[in-house]
């Protein structure tokens, strides 16, 4: 019998200046965004998009992220992210 698979995820891809981010981050803080990159990884329209621009925005009570996702989701471009 084939393996099953988990769900579809689309590939996340950090800019320089998210990766100065998480790499200022202490293990919580990266570990509350990494639970927020996995759900946009996962449908990337549960953010919002800006009225007449490519960016996007997910923010929940602790994370707030601003992204670039391609035309059909499979690849995501992280440009900034926030943890409080």
């Amino acid at each position: 019998m084939a393996p099953k698979h988990g769900p579809w995820r689309a590939h996340v891809v950090l800019h320089d200046v998210a990766e100065q981010q998480i790499d200022a981050m202490n293990d919580e803080e990266r570990e509350v965004l990494d639970k927020a990159i996995v759900r946009l990884s996962l449908d990337h329209r549960i953010g919002t998009q800006a009225e007449g621009k490519l960016e996007w925005e997910y923010r929940d009570e602790r994370v707030r992220i601003l992204y670039i996702p391609t035309v059909i989701g499979t690849i995501i471009l992280v440009a900034y992210v926030e943890v409080d």
